[in-house]
């Protein structure tokens, strides 16, 4: 008996129901997005969602020279997160600050000794916030000279924490003076050229 040869059924490609797509599309709203009243609550964006609630923990990243209009800070970008959401306005906090590793790389080339440090600090109202800083010196240090500078970075970072909230201390880590209190103190040990505050990030808080 011959075998019936069996022919495999082509699947028809499935039609897009173009009026579903449009349909989905229109009952998204535009929402306007706001930084926080440390930076008197500017508008810094715009995003669409179906429903407010979708748009709860979305991150928000900006150059601090689009916030403050000094360029001198373009290679700082700023970490927003959306935690509120009234009418078709969305509201943000800060979650943190991080240089551009490009930036970082042109600086440290230039010189000899590079030290980092990495701490969880505490902040005011039982926040806690992790920063990573770095001093570049102008000559070869010993590594006595070295953990001695690290110390004093440690120090006086911490002490800035103190009574601050996360967004007063963020603050002062990007356009306060601490980086000069830092070197000030550092200069002591061995000559400092350079000193950024690298990242920090919000690790607990309200």
């Amino acid at each position: 008996m011959a075998k019936k040869e069996v022919k495999e059924a082509k699947e028809k490609p499935k039609k897009v129901d173009s009026r579903r797509t449009t349909d989905k599309w229109k009952k998204k709203k535009w929402f306007t997005i706001f930084a926080p009243k440390m930076f008197d609550q500017k508008e810094i964006g715009e995003t669409v969602a179906e429903k407010p609630e979708t748009l709860i923990n979305r991150t928000i990243n900006l150059s601090a020279r689009d916030l403050t209009g000094n360029p001198k800070k373009q290679h700082i970008s700023l970490h927003f997160k959306i935690y509120d959401v009234q009418g078709l306005k969305a509201y943000t906090k800060l979650t943190g600050h991080e240089i551009n590793p490009n930036f970082l790389k042109r600086i440290i080339r230039r010189r000899i000794s590079k030290m980092e440090t990495v701490q969880v600090v505490n902040l005011r109202d039982g926040e806690k916030a992790r920063v990573k800083t770095i001093v570049v010196s102008g000559k070869k240090l010993t590594k006595i000279k070295e953990t001695a500078v690290r110390k004093i970075m440690m120090e006086k970072i911490a002490y800035a924490s103190k009574k601050r909230d996360f967004d007063d201390f963020v603050n002062e880590m990007v356009f306060g003076n601490i980086a000069f209190k830092i070197q000030n103190e550092a200069k002591k040990v061995g000559l400092i050229k350079r000193i950024e505050i690298v990242k920090t990030k919000l690790i607990e808080g309200k």
